[in-house]
């Protein structure tokens, strides 16, 4: 075979193209695994920054009145998304605690002194009964704030997760008096979040009169946030020690002090003052004192009727040689 002469034979040169990106692929997944934590970090700063960022936004709404679903919503996806991808990070949960709170004040409830009053005369459970929406958020927000406590013993440091948490105490009521106290009164004031300064009066305020601690009760009540953001009057004021006295077992106090509120209006505060009244006159043996009271408000607390029945049919049924005006029997059928 002849050749031409003055040209080169050729041949075709080995590519080593997929073995340098290959080569490349390995050694950034070995920088991957290496560095994973760090680059979790830098993601988990993201998110963070994001979080309060918008908490930011979301106080500035709270403390104006005029809180946006789409805030709320929005924090709350940014939280979830922080715990799936740091489920060991205390602050995730503390998030999402937040989040539950936000979501409970957008569902419309109020620190106001109405409810206040309500709820420190019946304690939560007839006002979850009459809207149950407010019960799952509660628990969700207790259980995240205790979550993050538990992950991070620290985090009672953090006083708006201890907020929180004291709420929850308060509505569940499973503390005692002293415990419940002693939970509220670790909390410093001066350190809570703006979000949480109202709340936190009020649920110091509920959580007194709920469980008879009197001393901690006034000295909340002296509190700028009592007269001024939930708009305590003296007669509201009043109301709350009686109970509070009544719980602890100073009747003779309670007396004095839910005697000085009551007016000619059978409003809730006045009926409930002789509602009360008719309990200490139970409590002191004196059955039939109860009774006469019950039979002189019931005509005129129409919408207190049930609680008065229900109360009068435990007095006789305690001194079944009583009577009584009451058609006990009628009322229960209805």
């Amino acid at each position: 075979m002849l050749y031409q002469s003055g040209l080169k034979s050729y041949k075709k040169k080995t590519s080593y193209k997929p073995y340098i990106f290959t080569v490349l692929i390995l050694i950034l997944g070995g920088m991957g695994f290496f560095f994973r934590q760090d680059i979790k970090n830098l993601f988990a700063g993201d998110r963070k920054i994001l979080l309060e960022k918008e908490r930011k936004n979301i106080q500035q709404q709270i403390l104006s009145g005029n809180l946006e679903e789409g805030s709320v919503k929005n924090f709350q996806s940014a939280a979830k998304d922080y715990v799936t991808a740091n489920p060991s990070d205390e602050l995730g949960y503390f998030y999402s605690a937040l989040g539950n709170y936000d979501l409970f004040l957008l569902n419309g409830f109020s620190f106001d002194s109405g409810t206040l009053v309500k709820l420190a005369y019946s304690g939560f459970n007839d006002f979850l009964k009459e809207d149950g929406s407010y019960l799952p958020i509660l628990e969700e927000m207790y259980r995240n704030a205790l979550r993050a406590k538990a992950i991070d013993p620290a985090m009672i440091e953090n006083p708006d997760n201890e907020v929180m948490i004291a709420f929850g105490e308060t509505v569940k009521q499973h503390l005692s008096r002293k415990s419940l106290t002693g939970l509220l009164t670790s909390i410093p004031y001066d350190k809570i979040s703006p979000e949480f300064k109202i709340g936190y009066t009020w649920i110091a305020i509920l959580g007194a009169s709920l469980s008879g601690d009197t001393e901690f009760l006034k000295r909340n009540l002296a509190s700028p946030e009592s007269s001024g953001s939930i708009l305590l009057t003296d007669r509201e004021s009043n109301f709350l020690i009686g109970l509070s006295e009544f719980r602890a077992g100073q009747y003779v106090s309670s007396l004095n002090f839910i005697r000085k509120v009551r007016n000619e209006n059978e409003d809730f505060i006045t009926t409930g003052s002789w509602i009360l009244e008719a309990k200490i006159f139970r409590l002191q043996n004196l059955h039939a004192k109860s009774i006469t009271i019950l039979e002189e408000l019931y005509p005129k607390a129409e919408d207190r009727r049930p609680e008065i029945i229900k109360l009068a049919k435990e007095i006789i049924e305690e001194k079944p040689t009583l009577k009584t005006k009451l058609n006990l029997e009628q009322e229960s059928d209805q």
